[in-house]
């Protein structure tokens, strides 16, 4: 199926932190895209049955008045598995924090989640937009991407989604081929963040190689630098890298 063919669900949560296991949903977007044109814009506020921290009310706006006596999350849990059951999500940082957040509050009611798929435009957007930050408001901005309401849920929701089309040029047409670079992509920035993490430590030097990606079968293959990067010769682009790293050092 081609991207721009395709039913696209964008997805955000607010949430009463960044704690995936302890803090929770109060509010949750849904924006329908089909073959480039919004179909359907849902949204809910839920009561978390708790506070809303003052940076939380900062951030979004939403105050603990405006989430307190609204439906708790077990209230729509049904509609909102109805509406992403079978789709293709797609959201920003989805995988790390909307997905698990959302898949705890379902755990708390003995209830998993319905199968979907999921593309996180964080992940091409950390590729494709090197250097600077990447919070989705400056990704946005930087690809011509209006958004109206930062740090809502369908705002944030329907920016994502333009986001990822506004990205489009740069990526495969076929979304089983655009999941397979996502799963790439996520490997080698895991293996980077990781290195990072364990600089000093004896990292391997394919950890930072954009000539490799660790498959699923944890087998070191030849991933996006080689497909989809400036210098299509593998061995050249792993060369340059290293040169990189060590004039960097």
């Amino acid at each position: 199926m081609q991207l721009k063919d395709a039913v696209l669900v964008g997805l955000d949560t607010e949430t009463t932190g960044l704690d995936t296991r302890r803090d929770r949903v109060f509010e949750i977007g849904l924006v329908t895209y089909r073959s480039g044109d919004v179909v359907e814009n849902w949204g809910r506020l839920m009561d978390p049955l708790v506070e809303l921290d003052q940076k939380v009310v900062e951030t979004t706006g939403v105050t603990t008045e405006e989430v307190s006596g609204q439906p708790v999350f077990a209230e729509v849990v049904d509609e909102i598995e109805k509406r992403i059951s079978g789709q293709i999500l797609v959201g920003y940082n989805i995988i790390d924090f909307d997905l698990p957040m959302l898949a705890t509050e379902f755990e708390r009611l003995g209830r998993q989640m319905p199968p979907f798929q999921v593309i996180d435009v964080l992940v091409f957007a950390r590729q494709l937009a090197r250097g600077g930050r990447h919070r989705l408001g400056d990704m946005a901005a930087r690809f011509g991407v209006e958004m109206d309401t930062a740090h809502r849920a369908t705002a944030d929701a329907d920016a994502t989604v333009r986001l990822l089309y506004a990205l489009a040029p740069s990526l495969p047409d076929d979304v089983e081929k655009l999941l397979v670079l996502q799963s790439q992509w996520s490997a080698q920035q895991q293996s980077k963040r990781a290195m990072w993490r364990d600089r000093g430590d004896g990292g391997a030097l394919i950890g930072s190689g954009q000539a490799a990606a660790v498959a699923h079968d944890d087998k070191v293959a030849l991933g996006p630098a080689y497909l989809y990067g400036d210098e299509r010769d593998p061995l050249k682009a792993f060369i340059n890298q290293y040169a990189d790293q060590t004039v960097r050092r």
